[in-house]
């Protein structure tokens, strides 16, 4: 992947491309960033740039050997660590499945980790990375570099290491000649503290709209004033936006209405009806949905003290205008943005989608009976 195939990012795209020309590359990066921002995407492009043959001032060249390797996902001097379902004699280690990780990157390198375990039919199993994995990422390290370059551990999610991680520590810290790791998470909580003062921080934000905009309209064919709309929406989230631009011309608007109004009016008669027409929706549909509800949950939230300029436009602006004047207050949209989240889980996992709105439905109810 080259830089310019990447969203947005202009600055941390310039500084990773004067660090390599300059000779400054820390020997362990986190590249931190939300879901949809688009760091795993910089950091495949970073590792390009570092071992592009004729790199340019600006990018990799995308055409010499080295470049159709890492792009190709497999160049011998990188190797990929990340969480998997461990299954005894199939999955024991990374390179097991390989083939299913290039196919799922090469299709969506914005893909977050419920894509990947369903790349993997991982089914309800979690994954994590095992500690045979961390051994096999120290034998890799201490091999000598193919061609003769940098080598690169690229350790997606580190967030699912666990307490074994600190197997990585000395590594970490005292890395053999020429090699790089780099880390590529969402969740700083969730990453070991030893870990984490072990690497150099680079933070990656949202996209910025603009750019979310135009590759809505370049890459998913989106009209511009959709694109432009789904870009406030989704808040820097490109995969979040490229999942609701498939429901451009519906974006949930009305049906999120009704629901409310079930919702606030106890109106049970009529959720029953509702929830058999959303399920209809289909799963990635219900997932939309209520995707689209978590962004009009979360903009409410912001509202009092951001204001409603640069936020949604036309209908939706409207409608969250008018929501917040219900003054429900940060600790009540929490708890029903929890209650999306829960349901969203759960068709994420392949529930029944109707179960899991109704199970919803009674769920905000009980968070909007606590307002004060």
């Amino acid at each position: 992947m080259r830089f310019a195939q990447v969203i947005g990012q202009e600055i941390i795209k310039e500084r990773m491309i004067h660090g390599v020309r300059v000779g400054r590359i820390p020997h362990a990066q986190l590249i931190l960033g939300a879901e949809g921002s688009g760091n795993l995407a910089l950091a495949l492009a970073y590792v390009q740039y570092i071992l592009c043959n004729q790199p340019s001032e600006t990018d990799s060249c995308g055409e010499c050997s080295s470049c159709k390797k890492v792009s190709a996902l497999i160049h011998p001097d990188v190797h990929f660590s990340f969480p998997f379902p461990k299954k005894a004699g199939e999955m024991e280690q990374c390179s097991d499945v390989y083939p299913q990780w290039r196919t799922a990157l090469q299709e969506d390198p914005y893909l977050n980790y419920e894509d990947w375990m369903q790349q993997l039919n991982a089914e309800n199993k979690q994954g994590n990375i095992p500690t045979k994995e961390l051994r096999n990422i120290i034998k890799n390290i201490s091999l000598k570099s193919y061609e003769g370059k940098m080598k690169v551990c690229l350790i997606w999610l580190p967030e699912y290491l666990g307490q074994e991680g600190n197997i990585l520590l000395k590594s970490l810290e005292e890395p053999p000649e020429q090699t790089l790791f780099l880390l590529v998470g969402s969740d700083l909580d969730a990453i070991l503290g030893t870990i984490l003062s072990r690497t150099q921080l680079v933070r990656v934000a949202p996209i910025d709209d603009a750019s979310l905009s135009l590759a809505l309209q370049t890459r998913e064919s989106i009209a511009a004033d959709d694109a432009q709309r789904l870009a406030k929406v989704a808040q820097g989230n490109y995969r979040l936006a490229r999942d609701l631009g498939k429901e451009a011309g519906n974006p949930h608007l009305d049906a999120w209405r009704i629901w409310m109004t079930i919702c606030f009016r106890r109106k049970m008669g009529e959720a029953f009806q509702w929830s058999d027409d959303t399920a209809s929706l289909g799963r990635e549909g219900v997932k939309s949905f209520l995707l689209y509800g978590i962004q009009v949950l979360r903009t409410c939230a912001v509202l009092p003290y951001t204001g409603s300029e640069g936020l949604w436009e036309g209908p939706e602006l409207d409608f969250v205008n008018k929501f917040n004047t219900l003054q429900l207050g940060e600790g009540v949209i929490g708890q029903m943005v929890t209650v999306l989240e829960k349901a969203f889980y759960g068709v994420e996992r392949n529930g029944n989608a109707k179960v899991l709105l109704m199970d919803a439905t009674y769920g905000l109810i009980q968070a909007i009976s606590k307002k004060n």
